[in-house]
């Protein structure tokens, strides 16, 4: 099912399926990439409860090993609309566990609020459990450019960040990484960077990020709530997007000991707990 929402000159697209954001525009122009099947069946899919890859697929919840698929499976499940409105939506997905996957029982919310210059989604973890649960969660939306040749990242504050390198089984190494900002603010842009995945920023002081193609501004992106911060663009496939892509939670590094509990980033909610965090996109 599409959702529809507008506000003055601006307009979103969202499907019920895995919550997820189709359409963005603001101001006559669309942000969001438009999937054609050619470099990625996505769009902007909610991550959860897992980010990245884990080593061999698997971990260990509560003494048992369990399998939990890259990036989580929310974003294949269907979500319920609870509310509706000409400019939001709130939607909810319940996870109940079986024998053998992701074995704590919650409710992951996802609110959509279009303003006529932004459209500010807000994600809700509640506990339904017993116990304390543990989970990542994170965004990924697809913003739209002609050449990432010709782009570059603005981050709201100055910056010192090296970022960690994945090896061939598509973990971080502990001990490799690459010199990305020193004391600057704007990080140029361009296709060879993605040649082995994702680029991770695990200690940035920004949580606003703008997104400029040569003079123009694509779209900016503020975060709350989210820790670390992934730039992403398919390898090799010249594609004409970026994912920018607040996390909390990453892939497992080389070094990691396997256990959910201990992944770097992990967030955690004792019983009947909630925690919530906001991502807003805008054109400016």
């Amino acid at each position: 099912m599409e959702i529809k929402l507008s506000n003055g000159n601006s307009s979103a697209v969202i499907l019920s399926h895995g919550a997820e954001l189709k359409s963005l525009i603001i101001g006559g122009r669309e942000l969001i990439w438009q999937t054609d099947g050619k470099y990625w069946n996505k769009s902007s899919p909610v991550l959860f409860p897992m980010i990245g890859n884990l080593r061999d697929g698997k971990t260990v919840i509560e003494n048992k090993e369990v399998n939990i698929s890259k990036h989580g499976f929310m974003r294949d499940r269907e979500f319920t609309v609870h509310a509706r409105g000409d400019s939001d939506a709130v939607m909810y997905c319940t996870y109940n566990p079986t024998a053998g996957e992701y074995p704590f029982k919650c409710q992951l919310g996802i609110t959509y609020h279009l303003t006529p210059s932004a459209l500010e989604i807000g994600y809700l973890v509640n506990n339904l459990d017993k116990g304390t649960i543990y989970y990542c969660i994170g965004a990924h939306p697809a913003l739209a450019c002609g050449n990432l040749d010709n782009c570059e990242i603005r981050f709201e504050k100055r910056e010192k960040a090296a970022t960690p390198v994945k090896n061939a089984d598509g973990l971080f190494e502990d001990g490799r990484r690459i010199e990305r900002l020193n004391n600057a603010m704007r990080l140029s842009l361009d296709y060879g960077m993605f040649d082995e995945d994702v680029v991770y920023f695990d200690a940035l002081r920004s949580r606003k990020v703008t997104f400029i193609e040569g003079r123009k501004t694509l779209a900016s992106i503020a975060f709350d709530g989210f820790e670390t911060l992934g730039l992403w663009t398919p390898a090799g496939k010249r594609a004409p997007f970026l994912c920018i892509e607040p996390w909390c939670g990453c892939d497992d590094y080389d070094t990691d000991d396997g256990v959910f509990a201990h992944k770097r980033g992990i967030q955690s909610l004792p019983y009947k707990g909630t925690k919530r965090y906001k991502m807003t996109i805008s054109a400016e």
